[in-house]
């Protein structure tokens, strides 16, 4: 899984553009990488037009061109990469998809190696495009020579301050590429080690014993629940606690009884005791109480919740509210309607206890309950449009704006949204936001904040908790810097 992490591309590989590698707000920044300046787009937003900076070379001492941006874009199709998704609105692409092995896009990506300029030409607007340039591992310029299919070597070259030296089956080494000089201490600073060990390990468990042992510097994962207060007791200072972006809820099919009723819906969302969902998650280190769509942390994000007792100016949950939720269940007339709950198996990080609490608030609110347990790995999405409930509702954005996942779930043909909603004013403004984002982002922010607060007061989904990030890392190690995109920055850290 490391090999898809920005934590891991990033350390050998480039895109036009990134977020800053630092910490907290700033780190949501997007800045200029291999290119100069972040365009404005043009052309009723269908055209983005870069110019890469001069004097970069890769890991083999090649030189950076131009036209190696069309080229690892074209490869994408070419060798079906999944990545092929983030550029299906390209002129061109259509094709590529079609006949992926004599892809060209040379109307799609126009370059010019003498003036070091990258153009992108677009069927129709793409607002998220600079998004989607910063996931590395689909974005990252190809040098001349490399081939159109997976190969046995051992890495593409790139362009960061480290190259792949090593590879075996339970380890890669990184080592410094003797060619990178630092453009952009934002973008792409210098690493302070000279190589950097990814090591696979059999489980996590097994990650914290050789961290405590002096084996290892930094663990991939959470320690075990159980686990962490042991080590908040024993070793404090090595563990690090960082807002994430997941949302936990539980969707609701609003084409069926009883959670076509917007009262229902509301009324589960003040009965639950998302204090107690915490306590599953295990504790407050773990997760906080949230009531609504957008997730801490991303622009758009202004805490809100009308389910809670005593609701205040300041938006936080504070308890439920099982007297409010009583009353909104007795007006709807659903009592004693039977509601089938799917969950239960393991899901992520959803702990499996959850389900059966859910269950026994929907029959202290007066609802026949039955709990079905299918894996959610075999869940179709015919079965899926036929639930009442699940609780296999979490969450992680692609990055960090509610484009990259609201209009997904809560839009008239959302991919993930299953067909429980739609709302035609709501898709405007969500894509009216998306349009406003590339060139007046404050504006795009007010209209996201509007959204949230209708699919909140809505009921469409019943949020529960936000999940934070527990990290451990050795007693050696110094210099933890977390980013809220990339996540722990190992080329800053650094050892005595």
């Amino acid at each position: 899984d490391a090999a898809g992490n920005p934590q891991f591309t990033g350390l050998a590989y480039d895109a036009l553009v990134s977020f800053q590698q630092t910490t907290g707000a700033d780190g949501l920044r997007l800045v200029p990488d291999l290119a100069l300046s972040i365009p404005t787009p043009t052309d009723g937003g269908r055209t983005y037009t870069f110019r890469i900076r001069p004097g970069i070379r890769y890991s083999d001492g090649q030189r950076l061109r131009a036209s190696d941006f069309r080229r690892g874009i074209q490869r994408l199709f070419r060798v079906r990469s999944q990545g092929t998704f983030l550029y299906g609105g390209l002129v061109g692409a259509q094709a590529c998809e079609a006949h992926p092995r004599g892809c060209h896009l040379t109307r799609g990506i126009v370059t010019n190696d003498a003036l070091r300029t990258v153009t992108f030409h677009f069927t129709a607007p793409d607002p998220e495009f600079l998004f989607h340039l910063t996931e590395f591992a689909f974005s990252a310029p190809i040098p001349p020579g490399t081939p159109d299919r997976e190969t046995n070597s051992p890495a593409v070259p790139g362009t960061g301050p480290y190259k792949i030296g090593s590879v075996a089956p339970d380890e890669i080494r990184f080592v410094r590429n003797p060619f990178f000089r630092e453009w952009s201490h934002a973008a792409q600073p210098a690493g302070n080690p000279n190589s950097i060990v990814w090591r696979s390990v059999p489980s996590i468990q097994a990650g914290v014993t050789a961290i405590e042992r002096g084996r290892a510097d930094w663990l991939f994962g959470e320690p075990p629940f159980a686990q962490f207060h042991q080590l908040e007791l024993q070793y404090p200072s090595l563990l690090h606690n960082n807002p994430q972006w997941t949302v936990n809820f539980l969707p609701l099919n609003t084409h069926l009884a009883p959670f076509n009723d917007l009262r229902v819906r509301q009324a589960l969302n003040y009965a639950i005791n998302r204090a107690t969902l915490v306590n599953f998650y295990g504790g407050p280190s773990f997760a906080i109480p949230t009531c609504q769509t957008i997730v801490p942390g991303i622009p758009g994000y202004r805490r809100y919740c009308p389910y809670t007792l005593h609701p205040r100016a300041d938006g936080a949950w504070r308890a439920p509210d099982m007297a409010r939720a009583r009353r909104l269940v007795k007006q709807s007339g659903t009592i004693g309607e039977r509601v089938v709950l799917v969950g239960g198996g393991q899901f992520g990080y959803i702990p499996p206890a959850t389900t059966g609490y859910i269950a026994g608030v929907l029959r202290s609110l007066g609802y026949r309950v039955e709990v079905r347990p299918i894996p959610f790995a075999s869940i179709t999405l015919a079965m899926d449009r036929r639930f009442q409930i699940s609780n296999y509702g979490a969450w992680i954005p692609n990055y960090p704006d509610p484009s990259s996942y609201v209009p997904a779930f809560f839009s008239c043909h959302g991919s993930n949204s299953n067909d429980y909603y739609c709302n035609p004013t709501i898709d405007r403004e969500m894509r009216h936001a998306e349009l406003l984002e590339p060139t007046h982002p404050s504006q795009a922010t007010a209209i996201w904040q509007t959204v949230d607060r209708q699919l909140t007061d809505a009921a469409e989904w019943v949020p529960t908790v936000a999940t934070r990030e527990v990290e451990i890392t050795s007693r050696r190690l110094h210099n933890y810097e977390y980013s809220p995109v990339w996540g722990f920055l190992a080329d800053q850290a650094w050892l005595p």
